[in-house]
């Protein structure tokens, strides 16, 4: 990961900003109760704590993160230029050990998942498990797709379910990371498959944002309902 997520970095810096105009001392108004002050001060930690699991900072030091609080409500002045440039540095160090990690974990899973019955390994990298057979008719590289799907990490994580939202997702398989799309033209309309896309055929050494990390490979079981070919779903867009 070349840059770091600047704009949240920024976002946490104006939080502790904002704190500057208090202080433990100052003189609570009379129309705010003390529940309400420490309710608020709850949900002030939550949401700092949002931010480190979302941000993927990894264990940090409450003590440390205590202390910084205090010292931007009473105005210490810190390095600006020093703060991004040690925040750049430590992520970037976390984003190239999860890379590593993540690119280890795969390739021993694939190894071993690829001598498992029914498992088909492509030219490419894709591992599939047909789980149930269809009608016979298979998308093409360009065709829209109606599918139910759950996709998880290789820990069994679940980062995505149409299942969750309760409805059916439709897109053209030319518009979706590559090896999804490749692997699912070899399940049939009504069928359903089990996928295991290797990160290069995924979200590569970036990732995708919290929940997917760099190099992180991905598994997805899908029901394929129904395929439009390519041809019919673009007269269907220009009705």
């Amino acid at each position: 990961m070349k840059s770091i997520r600047i704009f949240a970095l920024c976002a946490m810096g104006a939080v502790l900003a904002s704190c500057s105009g208090n202080t433990s001392d100052e003189k609570r108004p009379e129309s705010i109760t003390a529940d309400e002050v420490n309710e608020i001060s709850y949900l002030t930690g939550y949401s700092f704590g949002q931010y480190i699991k979302g941000n993927d900072m990894g264990a940090l030091s409450f003590a440390q993160i205590e202390k910084g609080i205090k010292d931007a409500i009473n105005d210490v002045e810190i390095d600006e230029d020093s703060f991004y440039e040690k925040m750049n540095e430590y992520m970037q160090k976390r984003s190239e050990a999860k890379l590593e990690i993540n690119k280890a974990e795969a390739e021993a899973f694939f190894a071993k998942n690829a001598k498992e019955a029914d498992v088909i390994t492509t030219e490419s990298g894709v591992q599939y498990k047909i789980v149930r057979k269809g009608n016979g008719v298979k998308p093409g590289p360009e065709d829209e797709v109606e599918v139910n799907y759950e996709g998880k990490l290789l820990d069994g994580t679940v980062f995505d379910s149409s299942y969750e939202r309760g409805e059916a997702a439709t897109f053209a398989l030319n518009q979706v990371i590559k090896g999804w799309g490749e692997g699912l033209q070899n399940c049939e309309e009504g069928g359903e498959i089990i996928l295991w896309i290797p990160s290069d055929l995924a979200y590569g050494d970036n990732g995708a944002g919290p929940k997917i990390g760099p190099g992180a490979a991905l598994q997805f079981r899908v029901e394929l309902n129904k395929v439009t070919p390519a041809a019919a779903a673009a007269e269907e867009e220009t009705k």
